[in-house]
């Protein structure tokens, strides 16, 4: 084969081919920056396939990192819904419970949770009013709301418990308690000499010496009974707070003298308050007291009120064995004299 024929056949083949069939022939290799350039533009289209196949966007540069957003589930009390799942960075799942307990607040100790209860409690009081009338104890404490309002509805200082008992005093008889009983004849008689005005001026007299811890009733009688209440028609014990004293004055004021006389309703119903002690007061020697009325007065009485008595009489006292120096002999009492003949000269 010529030269010239073969030169033409090395023509028509592929670049590679030509450089290799050269290289056999011993024909001079292409420059060294031709060889360079066919490597890197083979190494630049392989990289260009790697980059393809990551994905439309490549690789991710700087800040441009895929985030997946995450969050917290809180399942309420009934919810029936499945739970949802907490991912971790490292694509696992943890039960949205976990994180629940993990918010929720330590419970608190037994001790710290009676203490709490303790305070929030209220207290329960179950006692008799200590305003107004009512027959409690001295320590006792208001029950409701409306005990503390007088039933004339203006309210009153609740009176405070005393550190011992009260002392007043009636025509000189002097009685140290805390439950006071006035039972007052009111009968006609009782309006000569002035006698009934005397026995009022005393009587509001010794309701001063009362303080908030004591308690009073007052009667006044004839052939019937007539009590102190209140305005609603109650006939209890009233505390001698000020309110009340106001009460009583007004009560007192609308006494007159009439009637007859019957000393043993009166005495029984003041028995009935229980108080520690009873003035009775009377100017009738007629009609008395009989044995029998006595001894019923002795037996409901069982020595628990001392009945101190005040009688108005007509001249110098007489030293006769009545039966109202028996009345107060037998149950515990003082027994005083007045003469009523002295009191309009003393005005």
């Amino acid at each position: 084969m010529t030269r010239g024929s073969r030169s033409i056949r090395t023509a028509s083949l592929s670049l590679p081919r030509r450089m290799a069939i050269r290289v056999r022939e011993g024909t001079p290799s292409l420059p060294s920056w031709i060889v360079s350039l066919v490597l890197h533009a083979a190494l630049l289209a392989a990289f260009a396939t790697t980059l393809r196949s990551c994905g439309p966007g490549g690789l991710a540069g700087p800040g441009e990192a895929e985030y997946r957003e995450v969050g917290i589930y809180l399942k309420a009390a009934g919810d029936t819904e499945p739970q949802q799942a907490i991912e971790d960075a490292a694509g696992q799942q943890q039960p949205q419970t976990q994180a629940s307990e993990a918010l929720a607040p330590d419970p608190l100790p037994d001790h710290m949770e009676t203490d709490l209860a303790r305070l929030l409690e209220l207290p329960k009081v179950d006692a008799p009013s200590v305003v107004g009338p009512g027959a409690p104890t001295v320590s006792s404490l208001p029950a409701r709301a409306d005990d503390l309002l007088q039933s004339s509805g203006v309210a009153a200082s609740v009176p405070s418990p005393a550190a011992g008992q009260g002392e007043t005093s009636f025509f000189n008889i002097r009685a140290k308690g805390t439950r006071f009983v006035y039972v007052l004849d009111r009968s006609g008689s009782m309006d000569s000499y002035k006698a009934i005005r005397v026995a009022k001026a005393e009587l509001i007299a010794s309701l001063q010496s009362l303080d908030a811890t004591q308690q009073f009733q007052i009667v006044f009688y004839n052939q019937a009974v007539r009590e102190m209440s209140t305005p609603d028609g109650k006939r209890r014990l009233f505390w001698a707070t000020d309110i009340n004293r106001t009460l009583a004055r007004q009560f007192i004021a609308s006494i007159h003298a009439d009637g007859g006389t019957d000393h043993l309703p009166a005495l029984k119903r003041a028995l009935s308050y229980s108080p520690e002690h009873i003035f009775f007061l009377t100017d009738a020697d007629q009609p008395q007291l009989t044995a029998a009325d006595l001894d019923e007065i002795r037996r409901i009485n069982r020595g628990r009120t001392k009945i101190h008595c005040i009688e108005f009489g007509k001249g110098p006292d007489v030293p006769v064995d009545n039966f109202l120096k028996r009345l107060a002999r037998q149950n515990g009492g003082t027994y005083r004299y007045r003469d009523v003949t002295q009191f309009s000269r003393s005005e």
